[in-house]
């Protein structure tokens, strides 16, 4: 805080020990001033600013870097459950292939009992 060390009484004299009829005073003088080790006033440089410039932007880089590492861990989950997908497609695929030939199979050795017995449905 700024405070005016003017003494001076609006007459221009140095007042007493007793309080003056001071009326309008003048502005406080608008240098900084250090109260103990605080410091009021613009003591931000130019240096303290790129400063904190590097450190931000050092922690917004070790940010990214930690999305990327998550976003590449999704990635290789995220891949290994395709090919798990993917076997048990094929898996499925082969078994129903399988299940078809045997239908197929199935369907043939009915039509050819079903020629031989003379059934009206083996005509179709």
């Amino acid at each position: 805080m700024n405070l005016s060390r003017d003494k001076r009484s609006p007459d221009g004299g140095i007042s007493g020990g007793g309080a003056g009829n001071w009326g309008q005073q003048q502005a406080a003088p608008a240098h900084p001033m250090t109260v103990g080790a605080v410091g009021f006033g613009p003591s931000w440089t130019v240096e303290d600013s790129m400063a904190a410039s590097i450190v931000r932007l050092e922690q917004e880089n070790q940010e990214l870097r930690a999305a990327n590492a998550v976003a590449e861990q999704e990635r290789a989950i995220l891949l290994r459950e395709m090919q798990r997908l993917r076997e048990q497609i094929a898996d499925y695929r082969g078994k129903e292939l399988t299940s078809m030939d045997d239908l197929r199979e199935s369907c043939r050795d009915k039509e050819a009992a079903d020629r031989a017995g003379g059934n009206p449905w083996s005509a179709w």
